[in-house]
């Protein structure tokens, strides 16, 4: 989960680099987040390795599996979304800039809460996924749900300001910018089920 969140730390970096013009720096960050994605996916496998062995685990194995995608799931789209800004030189128009960057903020804290929770992990195994702290993950979990839900809606707010525009938008620009904001959007969306398996874990 550090490797994922040094993929989410570039989104901040990426979109100013791009809000400014300065496609250089967005075609470095890019690469540093394919490289970055690279290396956590690296890791994963090496944990997929070892789960084919006779591991005992304290949760069931395949719930396991599904919080190590939803980790993956992150770093991906954090990954096509670097991936989706090197196809062309994009302009952010200024009509979406102040939506644009509410989204990438939001999104961004979403991440960050979803990362938050993996760290608790050894207390909640510590005290056998109840008690106070399965209480706090279980809040946690929930508010996470919320941040994605509210994501949703900022997401839905800024594609009504991108088509709004019209013919003041070339079409290949108008389809590149919303596939920007669906990968936005799937930040949040992938790390929702983080807070997803957790509960599944506090449940058994």
């Amino acid at each position: 989960m550090d490797k994922v969140r040094s993929c989410v730390d570039q989104i901040d970096p990426l979109f100013k680099a791009l809000s400014q013009g300065n496609y250089d720096e967005v075609a470095k960050i890019s690469e540093l987040i394919v490289r970055l994605e690279h290396e956590a996916d690296k890791i994963k496998d090496d944990i997929r390795t070892h789960m084919r062995q006779s591991v005992f685990l304290p949760v069931d194995k395949k719930d396991f599996m599904h919080l190590l995608s939803a980790q993956d799931d992150i770093a991906d789209s954090v990954e096509d979304l670097a991936v989706l800004l090197r196809i062309k030189n994009l302009d952010t128009p200024e009509t979406i800039k102040d939506s644009l960057r509410e989204l990438v903020e939001h999104v961004i804290k979403t991440a960050y809460s979803g990362c938050d929770l993996i760290l608790e992990l050894e207390a909640l195994l510590e005290s056998s996924f109840g008690g106070a702290e399965a209480d706090k993950v279980d809040k946690a979990t929930q508010v996470l749900g919320t941040l994605e839900w509210e994501a949703d809606r900022k997401q839905f707010q800024l594609a009504q300001k991108l088509f709004s525009l019209g013919s003041q938008i070339d079409a290949a620009d108008l389809l590149l910018w919303n596939e920007v904001i669906k990968k936005l959007g799937a930040v949040a969306d992938k790390t929702e089920q983080i807070g997803k398996t957790l509960r599944i874990f506090l449940s058994q």
